[in-house]
Order: structure tokens, then sequence, then C-alpha cells
């Protein structure tokens, strides 16, 4: 039976789905902070999480899963070097989905996602 086995398929083909929330992931793991619609980020947020809890393993096995999913060096490398490190003593709520209002065009319910801990800025000498 598949009870309680929901996922949200955003009206898109397995294929097109796993590519678009690797390219979401990719963008708030490189930006920190996204605008997309309610629904997606809702969808990407199960995802980074997930990723997240990978880079905090930092084995060798982890950053393979990782770099399978997201296909960007430098994405991962940023990923198990910085983001990783932040969120050492958490145990999950990797991520913030904030609703920001509709989209002008076709009034779809946008939201913001975001790492919960930001990066500390650094001093200018």
């Amino acid at each position: 039976m598949r009870h309680q086995k929901t996922l949200s398929k955003l009206n898109k083909t397995k294929s097109h789905r796993k590519a678009l929330l690797m390219n979401l992931a990719n963008a708030l793991f490189y930006h920190e902070s996204i605008k997309t619609t309610n629904v997606k980020a809702m969808a990407l947020k199960r995802v980074a999480d997930r990723l997240i809890t990978l880079a905090k393993k930092k084995d060798l096995h982890s950053l393979r899963l990782a770099f399978a999913f997201l296909r960007d060096k430098a994405v991962v490398r940023k990923l198990f070097a910085d983001i990783g490190d932040r969120y050492v003593s958490i145990n999950g709520g990797y991520t913030r989905v904030l609703k920001i209002g509709r989209r002008k065009g076709d009034a779809a319910p946008m939201a913001l996602i975001e790492l919960t801990q930001k990066k500390e800025k650094e001093e200018k000498k």
C-alpha cells in the first residue's frame, strides 16, 4: 500500500523533476538564498537538508553521493568545506522557507528559501 508516500511531482516527469531539483539545489548552495515558487521551495527543502546531512559526515562516500546528485565540483566543494561546517552541532532545520506573496504575472505563490546559518561577514582591514 502507498499510505503516506506523498511526493510533490510538480507536474513533471521523473528525469525533469530530478534535473529541476539539481539546478535549484546548486543555486541554493551557491547563492545561499533563492526565490522560487512555494511548491518548488518545499520540494527543494527535502533535497537540500539531505545534502547538508551528507556534507556533515565528510567521508568519501558522502562526497560521491553529493556529487552524483549535484554534478558541480565547485558547489560540492563549497558544500563540504564551508556549509557543512556551519551545521555540525545542529540536528536538522538547515533551511528556511519564507512565503513572500504572489508573482505578478500569473499569481503563483512565491517563496524565499535560504540557509538558516548565514556566512559571517569578514571584517575589512
